[in-house]
């Protein structure tokens, strides 16, 4: 028995409350090391009445395998003890304690869960379990031609930088949404429409207004309440690890030094200040984004004013917090806490682009993070080809053994985003593996994110060409076509937005992968093809031709 790999801590990270009388006991092993393993618990004030729970095994990557344990009370689940039996594959046998592994049932030194409080339990909003995402890009999306443009506008269709404008709007949005409603969309997430400086609009001049690119306020509630009206939320960008330079604190500390009241909302480097990288800490080293103090109080302040308003005056969803990881902790544990109290359903959406364990397994930050590791996946295998299916099975169990269970049906699993190059320009125009991607994005377990225009086939290379106006003449209906069809079948299919998860096989000779998904009333096996030659499953799933995937309910 491999005793170094095996892990158990008195952290949420490894006892995982669901409810107050719900809790999901982990373990970490070896993989391949272990063929039973049973938790023995018991109250501490009824130490003669013990249970027995088995573990199972729940995901396993290259060198490490994760078992579970469900343990319901009917009460609320306090003062526990327990602690493990294991038993390898050689028929070895121990118990693991607080003191460590044993060949004898301990006496002493007994993992314990003392309390489960109301605020261990996680509590994302329900309506964002396993929803269809679409991101936007304002400015890129639709120009309504309702009012006049502050920049010289160039065509529609014409090379996107970072410095030119082709005039989309939320009118333009609004006027879109039938077409988004058709397609399946269930919320709108916003790059930023907030008044700011470039393009992107990730440079805030003044958190309370919207951009006079994009409209006004009244164009806001009024899309957001035809959103609603048609089943799909909305989401905005919250850009607050930053602002521009044009923001008023920092123009403030620029004209009076260290006599502004706002010198501590950012983080001086020296005096005077001037408009350098050298004066002031930056967001990626622009001088144009300086970084705000997010562990003041008065920042903190701030930013949950700025998150209140527009969710009382104009009744948007939730947030995305753009940079999420380089926020100062206590300022996200801030935010949540008193957001949540006023608005329970508001979504909280984190951008990170590597382990989000930090900001998802603690219950006290967010409710979802943008997966960045799914889309690696997707791209090494689909896109590109460079991993094999064994390879792949192993990226993604990595991948699910970060994260409790119940958060991986609301991770946001984005195929391109307005930071990367679009998928089907990664796959070199080859249109099969967009639609392979597609299949896999919308059956996993999590919220499949389309970036706008995905489903019609956009292509574009890495910021400022992921940005081009969306390409409302130029549609590839076949594959609209396909993604309307996925996106039915996951709302017709309880076990794909809410089912279990299991691999069935990874085959790199036959190019071949598969999994199910499961819930007690149904399961949905998925089959894909990622070869040039048909091949043979099983008898029930006949043969998947190439390039292909085969979808069995059951």
């Amino acid at each position: 028995m491999n005793f170094a790999a095996i892990k158990h801590e008195s952290l949420l990270l490894f006892r995982q409350p669901v409810a107050r009388n719900k809790v999901r006991f982990r373990l970490l092993t070896a993989r391949e090391d272990l063929s039973e393993c049973r938790m023995i618990y018991w109250k501490r004030s009824e130490p003669e009445r013990r249970w027995t729970q088995p573990l199972m095994l729940r995901a396993q990557d290259q060198t490490s395998a994760e078992w579970l344990a469900e343990v319901t009370r009917p009460e609320e689940i306090h003062y526990l003890k327990y602690f493990f039996f294991l038993k390898n594959r050689q028929g070895g046998e121990a118990y693991y304690c607080e003191h460590g592994f044993s060949e004898r049932e301990p006496q002493t030194g007994f993992f314990e869960l003392l309390q489960v409080n109301p605020g261990d339990v996680p509590c994302p909003p329900e309506w964002a379990r396993g929803l269809v995402y679409y991101q936007i890009f304002p400015e890129r999306f639709c120009r309504s031609g309702l009012h006049p443009n502050r920049h010289p506008l160039d065509g529609w269709n014409a090379r996107p930088t970072r410095e030119n404008y082709l005039g989309g709007d939320l009118a333009g949005i609004r006027q879109k949404l039938p077409y988004l409603q058709e397609l399946g969309a269930e919320c709108l997430y916003l790059t930023p429409i907030f008044a700011a400086d470039f393009n992107h609009k990730y440079a805030t001049t003044d958190y309370f207004a919207i951009d006079p690119d994009f409209g006004t306020e009244d164009e806001l509630t009024a899309l957001v309440q035809e959103a609603h009206s048609r089943g799909i939320r909305v989401v905005l960008d919250g850009v607050f690890n930053h602002s521009g330079v044009h923001f008023a604190p920092f123009q403030d500390m620029l004209a009076q030094g260290e006599a502004s009241r706002y010198r501590d909302w950012f983080f001086p480097k020296r005096f005077p200040i001037a408009m350098d990288a050298a004066c002031y800490e930056c967001v990626g080293d622009y001088p144009y984004m300086p970084r705000l103090n997010t562990g003041n109080p008065e920042v903190q302040d701030f930013v949950l004013s700025v998150m209140r308003y527009w969710i009382q005056r104009c009744g948007v969803d939730g947030w995305r917090l753009d940079v999420a990881d380089e926020l100062d902790t206590a300022c996200v544990q801030f935010l949540r806490r008193r957001l949540k109290a006023e608005f329970p359903q508001a979504l909280l959406l984190g951008e990170t682009w590597g382990d989000a364990t930090r900001m998802l397994c603690g219950g006290d930050q967010f409710d979802s993070v943008m997966n960045y590791l799914f889309r690696d996946c997707m791209v090494d295998y689909f896109a590109h080809g460079s991993i094999d299916e064994s390879q792949l099975d192993e990226r993604l169990q990595h991948m699910r053994m970060k994260y409790p269970e119940e958060t991986s049906h609301y991770l946001y699993n984005c195929l391109s985003s307005h930071d990367t190059a679009r998928f089907l320009t990664e796959a070199r125009g080859e249109k099969w593996r967009l639609k392979l991607a597609l299949a896999f994005q919308m059956l996993y377990p999590g919220c499949p994110a389309l970036y706008y225009g995905e489903e019609i086939g956009m292509e574009g290379e890495n910021d400022p060409g992921c940005r081009g106006g969306m390409a409302w003449e130029r549609q590839d209906e076949e594959l609209l076509g396909w993604v309307k069809k996925l996106i039915r079948f996951r709302r017709q299919h309880e076990a794909v937005r809410r089912g279990a998860y299991r691999t069935l096989l990874a085959d790199p000779d036959k190019k071949l992968f598969a999994f199910e998904r499961r819930t007690d009333g149904e399961t949905i096996t998925v089959i894909f093809n990622s070869g040039d030659q048909p091949q043979d499953f099983a008898a029930e799933a006949g043969t998947i031709p190439a390039h292909a995937v085969k979808i069995i309910p059951s």
